[in-house]
């Protein structure tokens, strides 16, 4: 591109953005056409010259907040507004509240428990977080998969630790294993130990709640299979935490089923100072308020749905 077509580049594109010019009065200022100023238009956002920032204020939802967060004696609410069924906006709404709260919260320093799913992925892939010094991000579960697909328990741990320039530390174990034996074996070697130490140091730790479902992340992980996920059902169980499942009322597996997990327990997680659970969709209402009764979570983010479900299925009872 020459310099005369530059600045022929860099007028029409401030008399449209700057000067608010319809392009077909740009056109005949420039004495060029139509096509043309499309055309420049075009090319100064493809060269990276024109960065659109969407800055919308975000609409609180009130009565809705107050009304769960009274009732299960939360500490921050965040409820995103369904402007659209499109998943993406939503999760990108929800993901925008996280980072404003955690850059109210987390301070030089601070170590940071994350687990992993799917709701866990898009979170670390959209945050927007204020910089810290010496801030360490810890795995809190197991996320090696038995089957080739990935949890993506790595990327969400990489991509949180690079929002702070911090270290991580992984798990790299199955969630689950065979028995409660193999499970306090390998919970025993000195680096996983290590690892789980650290999670039961941290003070925030951010989870999403999963629900029972054939599609769910750990039967496609291979840890279960949908007769297992029927069998879990059919026992009362709703959905889970970090891989520990919980019941309707709140109460959590016992036995055989929690001690196969390899990561973080539930108790743990009651006593953090910020356990922030990460939930969209409906469809995970009564396995999350199965978690707000149970009193894993203190700080809950969710889109406006959920927790219109949420509050009609406490109601029903």
């Amino acid at each position: 591109m020459s310099n005369e077509e530059f600045k022929l580049l860099v007028r029409v594109t401030k008399k449209y953005y700057l000067l608010d010019m319809k392009q077909d009065e740009i056109a005949q200022t420039e004495k060029i056409s139509k096509s043309t100023v499309s055309r420049l238009l075009n090319k100064a956002k493809e060269l990276g010259y024109v960065k659109i920032n969407l800055d919308f204020p975000t609409l609180v939802m009130e009565e809705l907040e107050k009304e769960l967060k009274d009732v299960f004696n939360l500490k921050h609410i965040y409820i995103a507004e369904s402007y659209s069924r499109d998943e993406r906006l939503i999760l990108s709404s929800v993901s925008d509240g996280l980072s404003r709260y955690l850059n109210t919260i987390i301070s030089d320093g601070d170590l940071i428990g994350v687990s992993w799913g799917e709701t866990m992925t898009y979170m670390s892939e959209n945050l927007k977080l204020s910089p810290k010094k010496g801030v360490r991000i810890v795995q809190l579960n197991g996320g090696v998969a038995r089957k080739n697909i990935s949890t993506l328990s790595e990327k969400i741990l990489i991509n949180f630790a690079e929002n702070y320039n911090a270290v991580g530390y992984f798990l790299n174990v199955p969630s689950f294993v065979d028995n409660a034996e193999i499970a306090n074996t390998i919970m025993q070697d000195s680096k996983i130990k290590e690892v789980l130490d650290l999670a039961e140091e941290a003070d925030t730790v951010i989870f999403g709640i999963g629900y029972i479902n054939k599609n769910s992340i750990l039967v496609r992980a291979g840890y279960f299979s949908e007769k297992d996920y029927e069998n879990l059902r059919a026992e009362g169980f709703v959905g889970d935490i970090c891989s520990r499942y919980i019941k309707e009322d709140g109460s959590h597996a016992t036995g055989e089923l929690y001690n196969r997990v390899v990561g973080i327990n539930l108790e743990s997680i009651m006593k953090k100072k910020n356990s922030i659970g990460v939930v969209i969709g409906p469809e995970k209402a009564k396995a999350t308020l199965a978690a707000l009764k149970g009193g894993y979570v203190n700080s809950l983010f969710t889109d406006e749905a959920t927790a219109k479900e949420i509050v009609s299925l406490y109601k029903r009872e």
